[in-house]
């Protein structure tokens, strides 16, 4: 068997900078399908509200599966990143099928601290919330403190869907694939670090080959400190309570949207570049970069990719299960290639009769 050749590292160039360009654009677009828009739905209102007066919010539906009561009710907050609850009723009217235009006017009513209201659109056969089919959140709208000649121009407003734009699941995922998947790559670093002797005792190899088995071994060792201590969970509620206290926690969507983009167009190139140039350490590479990429998704905790990942099955949720498979291919992978290097080694050592 021939030793392992080392292939100097081509920095990528324009194509590939394109290429890169290309794939997060695509990504935030897809991010940006994924997020929970209502197509039949479309609610209008002033870019502000005044304290004491009446908000006007025009609402649009394009038709429904059955009739029923469309209500409209102001929830309020001092802060971008909380809602301080119900402030005022709009009431209900009813709807038929065919949907139609329903005109709304809600008074601001003034309490210490109003900052921003939103409007609650809910369907419900009756009129009454606890019977709502569906409902929906309209975007913070600012409030200002009096008539201060504020344009009332209604203006289509961004919602969302209520109880169904995902987030973190309220089951209590088990801890168990956790300790599997970092016990897996504890394994994998002991195994590159046991590799390097044999590495380090024989001409055949080169220095920056040694070289990367250090770095692998490395990326491994604190990958596994990652998942065994529960890291990426701490981190991300540190993160969560510092954007709070700092009111920031509402226009974060943005900066998780663009780094999630970039990861996931990272990674794509990442292993597209791999899958074409075929080596030795490919099952490592591939996985363990998917399996950073996890990491990296799952702490910036996207609502629209969290209700996918906080699937569960007996407490056992999707990202936990591929962070799993990442950590057991990877375990494979680095066991593979460390035992045709010592084979490679050990013929090379051996002496012909």
């Amino acid at each position: 068997m021939k030793p392992f050749e080392w292939k100097p590292v081509r920095w990528p160039g324009r194509g590939q900078l394109l290429l890169l360009v290309a794939t997060t654009a695509a990504a935030w677009f897809w991010l940006g399908r994924m997020e929970g828009h209502v197509a039949w739905l479309r609610v209008e209102a002033p870019r502000r509200a005044t304290a004491g007066a009446l908000l006007p919010m025009r609402i649009h539906l394009a038709g429904l599966k059955e009739t029923g009561h469309l209500g409209a009710d102001l929830h309020w907050s001092n802060v971008r990143d909380a809602s301080n609850g119900f402030l005022a009723s709009g009431g209900a009217k009813p709807v038929g099928k065919e949907g139609g235009r329903f005109d709304f006017e809600i008074r601001v009513r003034a309490t210490n601290g109003l900052r921003f209201v939103n409007g609650i659109i809910f369907l419900s056969p009756t009129g009454n919330w606890p019977d709502h089919t569906f409902a929906a959140a309209t975007e913070l709208i600012p409030v200002a403190d009096g008539d201060d000649g504020i344009e009332s121009t209604l203006v289509r407003l961004p919602i969302h869907p209520l109880g169904a734009e995902g987030g973190r699941t309220n089951v209590r995922p088990t801890a168990i694939p956790r300790w599997m998947t970092g016990l897996m790559l504890l394994a994998a670093s002991a195994v590159a670090w046991m590799t390097l002797p044999s590495i380090s005792g024989g001409r055949e190899y080169s220095s920056r080959e040694h070289r990367w088995w250090q770095a692998l071994a490395a990326v491994l060792a604190l990958s596994c400190i990652w998942e065994l201590f529960g890291l990426e969970n701490w981190l991300g509620i540190q993160a969560r309570v510092w954007a709070r206290a700092e009111d920031v926690y509402y226009s974060r969507a943005l900066f998780q949207k663009g780094i999630i983009s970039v990861t996931i167009a990272a990674t794509l190139v990442f292993l597209g570049f791999v899958w074409r140039k075929p080596g030795p350490f490919l099952p490592s590479l591939l996985f363990l970069g998917l399996y950073l990429a996890l990491s990296i998704v799952n702490l910036l905790s996207l609502h629209s990719i969290d209700r996918y990942a906080g699937l569960s099955w007996h407490g056992i949720t999707l990202m936990a299960a591929l962070k799993f498979a990442c950590g057991a291919a990877t375990l494979t992978g680095v066991c593979q290639q460390s035992n045709e290097m010592r084979s490679a080694k050990a013929k090379i050592q051996t002496p012909r009769s």
